[in-house]
């Protein structure tokens, strides 16, 4: 079964994608390698928090919106974390 997801929802996952592939690439030139990577997750999610906040979305809504891209923001970044912990 296909789903069809509407524009907002394809917007919210374009940027999320985009967002965690500049945190690794920022984070791989930096000093620290890939270990800056959830740091970077971090401060786009209290971005993306904030534009929702801005834009007055709502979280529970039938299309993906910033508030969703900051759940995922924030899950990412405390999954490399943890992944951090374990292996350096």
């Amino acid at each position: 079964m296909i789903v069809q997801m509407d524009q907002v929802s394809r917007q919210s996952v374009g940027r999320f994608v985009l967002k965690l592939c500049i945190s690794v690439l920022i984070a791989s030139h930096g000093k620290t390698g890939y270990a800056g990577t959830s740091t970077w997750l971090g401060l786009y999610a209290a971005f993306a928090a904030m534009v929702a906040m801005l834009l007055g979305q709502r979280l529970p809504t039938k299309s993906f919106n910033h508030w969703d891209e900051a759940l995922w923001l924030v899950a990412a970044a405390l999954g490399m974390r943890a992944i951090q912990k374990v292996f350096l």
